[in-house]
């Protein structure tokens, strides 16, 4: 509580202000991204999971040349629910299995183990509770061979040399044979990416806002909710989509211990960065990193790719 506090005063006292990200997933965030993820304007769950199942047994043969016991890393694992399919194309393929799911919550990684373990047969599966940025450091070297997942497009929310430095940070647990398997979004028409950050039905909306009722809640601030209001950005010269929270007029929050923001009339709060990728900028970023390109998995509309990596010999 006392980080989250400690966040939160730093982030609305910079100019511009910013509040992290991080901080959308309460409980009733949780809740309102879950009906994002139906939403048919949002199109990343589709298309990630059409890559899933159709070309999960390929990404595990292309791997298969290399190693035939494999651990698999995933990074913000999640709830499991897409990943056991992938697992589950996996097995042939791979003796001994073992998945690690990384995740910060420990209520989300006991429902993965249990979906995992009942799906998925044979495999050996190990909970890792934590920030993936600590745990994964703690790793300890392996004889079969590792590949870490990073899925549902996370790697976005990185400005590209921090996508960079995440690339290092994941290849300094990687031999020379092991791989990355990253999930990027990719540019597609401007129109239809505004739409998936800024529905009709204000779903979006809500879920940017609840940043401020929790603050509300947790912190025990007075932000007058119904007097600001969700907008997201994209660029379509950088691939860069932003969220913001817009206040509506001049106001004052004010925090129990006497601490205040002051809002001019139509300021914006940046909450989060959700970059789509040309391929020249994921070029880039293996270039920058020292990481190769494997091997490409595209949607059938080729919105959205799976590129499997490795470190340069």
């Amino acid at each position: 509580m006392q980080e989250f506090l400690s966040h939160v005063k730093q982030g609305l006292s910079q100019s511009p202000k910013k509040l992290s990200s991080r901080y959308f997933y309460d409980a009733k965030g949780d809740a309102l991204f879950q009906q994002i993820m139906k939403m048919d304007a949002y199109y990343l769950p589709r298309c990630e999971m059409q890559i899933i199942q159709q070309q999960s047994e390929q990404i595990a043969k292309d791997i298969s040349t290399s190693h035939s016991g494999l651990q698999i890393v995933e990074l913000g694992a999640g709830d499991g629910s897409k990943t056991k399919h992938l697992l589950k194309q996996f097995g042939p393929y791979f003796k001994p299995m073992e998945y690690v799911a990384m995740d910060i919550s420990p209520n989300v990684l006991a429902i993965n183990e249990k979906l995992i373990k009942t799906e998925v047969v044979g495999i050996n599966h190990r909970k890792i509770a934590g920030n993936y940025f600590e745990t994964y450091k703690n790793l300890t070297p392996i004889t079969k061979g590792r590949l870490v997942l990073f899925l549902g497009a996370n790697i976005g929310n990185y400005p590209t040399p921090e996508a960079i430095d995440f690339f290092n940070f994941v290849k300094s647990n990687l031999t020379k044979n092991d791989y990355f398997l990253v999930a990027f979004d990719l540019v597609k028409h401007p129109r239809k990416i505004i739409a998936a950050y800024d529905d009709h039905n204000g779903i979006t909306k809500q879920f940017n806002l609840n940043l401020l009722e929790r603050i509300n809640r947790e912190l025990g601030a007075n932000f007058e909710v119904s007097d600001f209001d969700h907008f997201p950005f994209y660029n379509p010269i950088t691939g860069i989509t932003s969220s913001h929270i817009i206040s509506l007029k001049q106001q004052t929050v004010e925090f129990p211990d006497g601490f205040t923001i002051n809002f001019e009339a139509f300021e914006a709060i940046h909450t989060e960065v959700s970059k789509k990728f040309f391929w020249s900028d994921i070029e880039a970023i293996a270039h920058q990193s020292k990481m190769r390109i494997v091997q490409t998995y595209l949607d059938q509309q080729k919105a959205y790719a799976f590129v499997l990596f490795q470190p340069h010999a």
